[in-house]
């Protein structure tokens, strides 16, 4: 009698099989890693004269944090020259090196301070001298030792609201005109058909109508509330870009030609590894205190006072308390105070 035979079937091992998994993950997580490192040789860099940067470190809290300027100017034309644009956006980032909580602090573009004691509104130091004399003038004026600035052309914020699947805002009906008029002018910049919006509520903003909301200007609060609506447009983006990075990645060639930094590409791509562990903990204005009124013709934002306000910005980014201004702010503002007569 024949005996059959008995073929054994050969099990796969689960070990193997989670070690071949995890390889797979490595490999595929190598290539995303490879794609973004090389996504960001896009972004133009710049070299700042370290001669005509001025920086202030009296506040020993500062040790612990890490500064950034962000500048975001309003090109139609795509123009990213480091003169003739003024910064339409300026915000002051603070990292805690520790905790990673961030801070922003954004700077009123119409507010009257000294640009290396020529006295304007300050979102004309970009125009007349770059990131140097833009950073400068934060740092005179607040008091801080920024050296890292990344500026942005605002147009391109559309095709990143765009990738994250739009952001949610309340359209209150007072701005309904303004906002309008902005988003028929950014269909003719940008391109595109997006609609205008009918009555007051909440919306989920396209690209150009987010765009257009974050540049409304002559409306109730003026420029305060003008850089509120920034700031309420870049968190968003942030938020739900952290929750969605490869959409991020999708719009990366469009967009990252349209950003201009004196940071290495090593030092964004650690930047963007670390992004998860950010979290934005508080946003608010400078100056907190300021008097608008008519000088020379035009309505400018002037400090009450530039001291007191920068005294609060210390505690607000570092938790300083009873900061001591140095010298030189305190002639600026004695000086805006005899301008001003106030």
């Amino acid at each position: 009698m024949a005996h059959k035979k008995h073929i054994k079937k050969r099990r796969r091992s689960p070990i193997r099989f989670l070690f071949l998994l995890i390889l797979l993950i490595a490999v595929l997580i190598g290539i995303v890693v490879f794609m973004l490192h090389s996504k960001l040789g896009k972004v133009q860099t710049k070299v700042l004269d370290q001669s005509q940067l001025v920086t202030v470190n009296n506040d020993n809290n500062m040790k612990d944090y890490t500064n950034y300027a962000f500048f975001g100017i309003d090109s139609q034309t795509g123009s990213m020259s480091d003169r003739g644009n003024r910064s339409d956006s300026i915000i002051v980032v603070s990292i805690n090196n520790s905790t990673k909580e961030v801070k922003l602090l954004s700077i009123y573009r119409d507010t009257f301070l000294s640009i290396n004691g020529k006295y304007n509104k300050i979102n004309a130091a970009y125009s007349w001298g770059g990131p140097e004399l833009a950073i400068s003038t934060i740092n005179r004026n607040l008091d801080l030792n920024i050296e890292k600035y990344a500026t942005v052309n605002f147009k391109i914020l559309a095709n990143i609201v765009d990738a994250v699947g739009g952001i949610e805002v309340n359209v209150d009906k007072s701005i309904i005109k303004n906002l309008n008029s902005y988003i028929k002018d950014m269909n003719r910049i940008n391109g595109g058909n997006s609609s205008t919006i009918k009555s007051a509520g909440t919306y989920t903003l396209d690209g150009n109508q987010a765009v257009a909301y974050s540049r409304i200007r002559y409306t109730a609060g003026g420029d305060l509330a003008r850089a509120g609506r920034q700031r309420e447009v870049l968190e968003q983006i942030f938020e739900k870009g952290k929750k969605n990075p490869l959409k991020m990645m999708s719009v990366m060639d469009e967009v990252l030609p349209q950003v201009k930094t004196n940071m290495s590409q090593d030092e964004l791509f650690k930047m963007v590894l670390s992004v998860f562990k950010y979290n934005i903990k508080d946003q608010q204005g400078f100056p907190w205190n300021q008097k608008e009124m008519r000088y020379y013709g035009s309505y400018y934002g002037f400090p009450t006072t530039l001291k007191e306000n920068a005294i609060r910005a210390h505690e607000y980014l570092f938790g300083t308390k009873d900061y001591q201004v140095s010298d030189e702010l305190s002639r600026i503002n004695q000086k805006i105070i005899y301008r001003v007569g106030y």
